[in-house]
């Protein structure tokens, strides 16, 4: 049986390369992360539910996790897609009683860091740096949001590029125009709040215009300047 102390001493070099812990020392990395431990989701598979009561928070330290939110009519809407160095759970860590508003579910075999609520409420408060940090990676998944709302007048073309282009931001290697997430047409589509085959048609245009390809339910980008003027047009 893996020892979960030493699993999360192992995790600690992933973790500094995070910008809420860049500049910490490793002692008060461990005090930010006390009595976390590392899982792994598998493929499909809920991290937490919507309406569950949220006994912990952490960070996406490999693979991908969508964040949905149940509608009136039964069917999820993928608001946002969680990659390495996103928090997840954290907004309602202070809150007493609190429940998850959205459902996590694992894109791929996915590794999370799972911190117990008690860490936030004893350590956290005791790093205010850090929070504005985490206040700052949430503003700007805020801000991609906006943007996306910002955009559902467009034409379907410009905001399918537009997601992608967002989804492209998050990788690690700025060089490589793959997205860093395994993604299917059903859960672009579920994002965008249109029909899978709208999508799997302007996919394959873009696949015969040498736009982008996929492979694996990976997508990379081979014309990125076009992809940036179907967002414009």
């Amino acid at each position: 049986m893996i020892d979960k102390k030493q699993t999360l001493k192992a995790t600690l070099s992933e973790l500094s390369n995070f910008p809420v812990f860049q500049g910490l020392k490793t002692s008060e990395v461990e005090a930010l992360c006390g009595g976390g431990h590392v899982v792994v989701t598998p493929h499909h598979h809920y991290l937490f539910q919507h309406g569950h009561d949220a006994h912990f928070f952490g960070f996406v330290l490999s693979g991908a996790y969508k964040l949905l939110k149940p509608s009136p009519q039964g069917e999820d809407t993928i608001i946002y897609f969680s990659t390495p160095g996103d928090i997840i759970g954290v907004l309602v860590m202070a809150q007493p009683g609190s429940q998850y508003p959205l459902s996590s579910i694992a894109m791929g075999p996915s590794r999370f860091l799972k911190i117990p609520r008690e860490t936030y409420l004893k350590n956290w408060v005791q790093f205010p740096d850090v929070i504005l940090k985490t206040q700052s990676l949430l503003s700007s998944r805020i801000r991609q949001l906006h943007n996306q709302k910002v955009m559902s007048k467009a034409n379907l073309h410009s905001k399918l590029a537009f997601v992608l282009i967002e989804i492209l931001k998050k990788a690690q290697d700025k060089d490589d125009l793959t997205l860093p997430l395994p993604i299917t047409r059903k859960e672009l589509a579920d994002n965008l709040g249109t029909s899978v085959e709208s999508v799997i048609r302007i996919m394959s245009e873009w696949s015969k215009e040498g736009v982008l390809e996929t492979k694996d339910q990976h997508i990379k980008i081979l014309d990125l300047k076009r992809v940036l003027q179907i967002v414009n047009s």
